[in-house]
Formats: C-alpha cells, sequence, structure tokens
C-alpha cells in the first residue's frame, strides 16, 4: 500500500541535480499547481547559487545525500550523474522518500530490481524518467496501437543518432546503450505491449572507450513482433541543431518507425514546423519536449512531472510510466550489450 502524504499542504520536492537537465526540471518544479520546490543538491556551488536564487530555493545542499536527509521532503527527484542513480536511490527509498529518477533507473537490471523491491516495502512511488511517453505523437501512436488500429504489429523501428561532438562527455563514463538507446527500449515495451525474447546486436567502436559510437540491435518480441534499434554518436557538426539550451547545443537525429498489418507510421524528430536560418547554421528548434515560453519549461517533461507529483498525492503509480518496464528495459540493455560481446544471439526467458 503506497503512503498517503496526508494533508492539503503543496507537495515538497527536493532537486538532486542542478545541471543543464536539473535545470529544466527545477524552472517546472517552481511552477507546477501544489508543488513546492523545498531544497536544491549540487556539488558545483556556484551553479547551486544561481540556481537556487532563480527560483527562491533557501534549502541547498551540497551533495545529493544530504538532501535526501533532509525530513523536511516528502519526495525527491534525481537528475544527478547517471552513474550515481542507483545507490542515490537506494539511500532515497531507505528513508521513506517518493521517488523520481531520471533514465537509467539504475545501473544494472538487479540493482533496479533491488530498487523495485525497496520501494514495495517503503510504500513509497518510484518512477523512472522516459519523456517520450508524454511526447504527444508518442502518446497518440500508442493509444491507437493499443487501440488495434494498426493491426498485428510487424515491426517497430528506433533511431536515435546523436551529436558527434556530445560524444567525449560520455564515452568513458557510461554506455550509449544505458545512455540513449534506453530511450527505444521502453518505447518498444511500450508501443508493443509485449515482452523481448531474444537479442542480436553489433557495436560501432572507435578507440578503447567504455561505450562504443555506435549501437545495433535486433529484437524478437513475444508477440512476434520485430524491433530494430539504432544509436550512434556521430551525427556532424553541420546537422540541423533542435536541441537548444542555455547549456547544451546540438542535434537529436531520431526516427520511429511502426509497421503493422493494418497501418504504417512514420515519425521523424527533425522534421518540426518550425525552422530557423542564419549565416551560419539551421536550427529547428524541439517545440515538443521541454520548449521555453517566457520564462517557463513546458511540453513532455512538464506533463511527465505533473503526472509524477499527482501520482504521489493520490498515492497511487503512473497510468503511463510503468516501473516494470523500467526495470525490464535495464535487462534488455544488458542484453544487448552481452549479445554485441559474443557476436551472437541472447535469449531473454520471460
Amino acid at each position: 500500500m503506497i503512503r498517503l502524504i496526508g494533508d492539503s499542504r503543496p507537495l515538497r520536492i527536493g532537486l538532486a541535480g542542478v545541471g543543464r537537465f536539473g535545470q529544466l526540471h527545477a524552472n517546472v518544479l517552481a511552477s507546477l499547481p501544489g508543488v513546492e520546490l523545498t531544497a536544491l543538491a549540487d556539488p558545483d556551488a556556484a551553479c547551486l547559487a544561481q540556481v537556487a536564487d532563480r527560483y527562491s530555493v533557501a534549502v541547498r545542499h551540497g551533495d545529493a545525500q544530504a538532501l535526501i536527509e533532509d525530513d523536511s521532503l516528502d519526495a525527491v527527484i534525481l537528475a544527478t550523474p547517471d552513474e550515481q542513480h542507483g545507490s542515490q536511490a537506494r539511500a532515497a527509498l531507505a528513508r521513506g522518500r517518493h521517488l523520481f529518477v531520471e533514465k537509467p533507473l539504475a545501473a544494472s537490471w538487479q540493482e533496479a530490481q533491488e530498487l523495485q523491491r525497496l520501494a514495495a516495502e517503503a510504500g513509497v512511488i518510484l518512477q523512472a524518467g522516459f519523456i517520450l511517453r508524454y511526447e504527444a505523437s508518442h502518446r497518440w501512436l500508442h493509444q491507437q496501437i493499443a487501440g488495434q488500429q494498426f493491426g498485428d504489429l510487424v515491426s517497430i523501428r528506433c533511431q536515435r543518432n546523436c551529436s558527434r561532438s556530445s560524444f567525449s562527455a560520455i564515452a568513458d563514463r557510461i554506455h550509449a546503450v544505458h545512455r540513449t538507446l534506453i530511450h527505444d527500449i521502453d518505447l518498444l515495451l511500450w508501443l508493443s505491449g509485449s515482452r523481448v525474447t531474444s537479442v542480436m546486436a553489433l557495436e560501432y567502436r572507435q578507440g578503447n572507450h567504455l561505450s562504443p559510437q555506435g549501437c545495433f540491435a535486433l529484437l524478437r518480441l513475444a508477440n512476434g513482433c520485430v524491433g530494430q534499434l539504432e544509436s550512434s554518436w556521430t551525427v556532424p557538426a553541420q546537422a540541423p541543431a533542435n536541441v537548444l539550451s542555455e547549456h547544451w547545443q546540438g542535434c537529436i537525429d531520431a526516427e520511429l518507425a511502426v509497421v503493422g498489418t493494418a497501418r504504417t507510421a512514420r515519425l521523424q524528430g527533425l522534421q518540426t514546423p518550425l525552422q530557423i536560418w542564419s549565416d551560419t547554421d539551421l536550427q529547428r528548434p524541439d517545440t515538443a519536449l521541454w520548449p521555453e515560453l517566457d520564462g517557463r519549461v513546458f511540453g513532455a517533461l512538464r506533463d511527465q512531472l505533473a503526472d509524477f507529483t499527482t501520482s504521489v498525492c493520490k498515492a497511487s503509480p503512473s497510468p503511463i510510466a510503468d516501473l516494470n518496464d523500467a526495470v525490464e528495459a535495464l535487462r534488455i540493455a544488458e542484453a544487448i550489450i552481452e549479445a554485441s560481446r559474443l557476436g551472437s544471439p541472447v535469449s531473454l526467458v520471460c
């Protein structure tokens, strides 16, 4: 049974991590109805002070653990570096905090299973951040597929290729399967409503980094559908820029194709209606995921955080974000990495 907050006061939330993505979280939380952004944490003192001042947050901690131990909080959001999610989530759940964790949920499938068990024992909401479930076009496709408008699913193909200039930031810190391909593993599970039974995969590598520059996977699902997933970090500098923020600019060349026996759909991430030309570049600003208008962040990120806070207040898990899928996605991620290493298929027993 999930623990109720118990009164009508604002939901007190602490945000750990105020880097480039954490700042988008802070912007949303500072203006969500029924929510009080109570505390922030980050080891970068200057950045922490700047963000806290911007949103008038008085309580400031130098690390995530101190924020987690702050008993004035009802819920914690982790927008910290990926490799820290597991240990910080474990600590938050041990303190009985409702918890939102940006993807990936943990460093391994086993660790994710442990977090799911701890959340159940503590009676708290645990939600992983898969923002594409909240983007309007993806949600429309999901509803159409769930309503049998596509007939039987034949294949789902996902492409997510990122700017070459961004690779150095993740090359020796996290595997690209956990960084980017995890989004598409989640889309495959969500859209298909099925489970992966086997995986084949290849990598493209230059150098001896932890992460390859490219990951390519072919997956068989229990319902007969075939999944094709592709992620690379080789998009050149002059590609149309669609990630535009104060701290982060580049290109995510994304595409989703769904083939059914009755319908076919294609969603192209670069085909935004807004295009801006200059003497130096072409921009196609994203207006769906986290657009900022008049100083406030909207779009799928806002809807996702609103869904989490509503789930906490209602003491009921999100109908959109499935924790079982978030855990299962890590099992599939590990199978993709293993299949690449072995050069042969990996079976996943359902």
